[in-house]
């Protein structure tokens, strides 16, 4: 019998590669909303920063009550900027989900993006038949840090406890989130926004390269 029973993907960094495309959009959003000079440098670093995050989350604290009107200019803005700039998945990242799968153990996706952009990235990346359960903030509660989403995937997908999840993620906040929500195993990948040292300073029990990787381990 498997040790883990589920494994939780994030999906841009993680799965899905980023490219800049989470920055281009951000940018295009400050930019929309007016914020220029030192405030924009300042936005930016907070961005960086928070990486991993729910959106709505990081607008409040930017831009207050203009939070809402800024997230949903970042939605637009990524769609767009993932139309012209292409977007694809990491090297090897369904062959990973699809071994999982054959093991018997569930695979869930979770991201910071609202759902309809989930989806509309789900679709160009043809993945609608890849993962048992997709969560977006709007689903579980809160976003990350907060253990919600992992929680939520515990629950619907039945594991029999929150030491039998998997949570794989390329930010610290997905290693936060992973370890306030009890995950049994918090796997940090390279391929997005943070590095082995801060993966590990947040939680990260192992760092790999890629997602690829993962079947590598003793799952």
């Amino acid at each position: 019998m498997n040790e883990f029973e589920l494994v939780c993907f994030d999906m841009a960094g993680t799965t899905m590669i980023d490219g800049g495309l989470v920055l281009e959009a951000f940018a295009r959003t400050i930019d929309e909303m007016g914020v220029k000079g030192d405030a924009a440098h300042v936005a930016r670093e907070y961005v960086i920063e928070t990486m991993g995050q729910s959106k709505i989350e990081v607008f409040t604290h930017i831009f207050d009550d203009g939070a809402q009107r800024a997230n949903s200019a970042f939605e637009g803005h990524f769609v767009d900027a993932a139309r012209e700039l292409g977007v694809s998945e990491v090297p090897g990242a369904r062959d990973v989900v699809e071994v999982l799968r054959a093991r018997g153990i569930k695979v869930a996706l979770t991201t910071g993006f609202s759902a309809a952009t989930r989806e509309a990235l789900i679709d160009t990346l043809d993945w609608s038949d890849l993962f048992d359960l997709r969560v977006s903030p709007a689903d579980a509660g809160r976003g990350r840090p907060a253990p919600d989403m992992l929680l939520w995937c515990v629950l619907k997908l039945r594991a029999s406890s929150v030491g039998s999840m998997v949570a794989v993620g390329d930010t610290a906040s997905d290693m936060m989130a992973g370890t306030r929500a009890g995950a049994g195993l918090c796997v940090g990948v390279l391929t997005g926004t943070d590095d082995a040292t801060r993966l590990r300073a947040n939680g990260a029990d192992v760092t790999l390269d890629s997602v690829a990787d993962l079947v590598n381990l003793d799952l």
